[in-house]
């Protein structure tokens, strides 16, 4: 009896391993996807993070195009309801930003 009660609890100690490894791969997968630059779909090359108003935003260096994540657009509206960060300023802004 004594024999069962311990293949189980190895069995049990064997998954429970398993579980974390996965966990542990899947994070360290999503970290360094999160560390890849995104690709510009004009340029094909690496995009630049910009801070607009406080809000982080991908821009293509090469055409100028800008990319918005969800949410962002919406935290740029927010800030441009402030009277000194207008929609027109927030777009001067862009334009300075174009190499």
């Amino acid at each position: 009896m004594s024999n069962s009660w311990d293949e189980m609890a190895k069995a049990k100690e064997g998954s429970y391993f398993d579980k974390k490894n996965r966990e542990a791969l899947e994070r360290l997968a999503k970290k360094q996807e999160a560390e890849k630059p995104r690709i510009s779909p004009v340029s094909g090359k690496p995009m630049e993070q910009v801070v607009l108003n406080g809000v982080v935003i991908d821009r293509c260096a090469e055409s100028g195009g800008v990319w918005l994540d969800a949410g962002e657009l919406e935290q740029l509206i927010h800030a441009s309801q402030d009277e000194k960060n207008s929609l027109a300023g927030i777009f001067r802004e862009l334009a300075g930003l174009k190499k």
